[in-house]
């Protein structure tokens, strides 16, 4: 009976902590589909049917980053490939990788998130790249 109960509770034990990780990955499929589209944190709890803030605080255990910086960072790395393979307009790249419009893709380029990362403007960065 003791081996029963062991073996049960091992089982539930090993069902926590893949819960968890299932639903990373599935925001992770949710962001990566919709990345192009307005996403909020609650469009990627609704995917997964949790609550925002299990949504927030589960992805962030798993992944190191909330949903929305892990998005924003997926945005840039997507718009620095057309960047660097497409010869789309500055606003059309932008669009295409979810933001709003080019001024704020500008500046989120701009800012020192990305300037770390990059240390550049997008048309320097563009000329480099090509």
């Amino acid at each position: 009976m003791t081996l029963i109960t062991e073996i049960k509770f091992q089982e539930q034990h090993q069902q926590l902590t893949v819960i968890p990780r299932e639903r990373s990955k599935n925001i992770l499929a949710y962001l990566h589909k919709h990345y192009a589209e307005k996403v909020t944190i609650n469009d990627s709890a609704a995917a997964v049917n949790i609550s925002p803030k299990e949504c927030i605080r589960s992805f962030k255990k798993n992944i190191h980053q909330t949903p929305i910086e892990y998005l924003l960072n997926y945005q840039v790395e997507q718009a620095k490939k057309l960047l660097r393979h497409s010869e789309l307009s500055i606003t059309d790249i932008a669009l295409r990788a979810g933001f709003s419009t080019s001024a704020y893709f500008s500046k989120i380029f701009k800012e020192e998130i990305f300037k770390e990362r990059v240390g550049m403007t997008l048309r320097e960065y563009r000329q480099r790249q090509g």
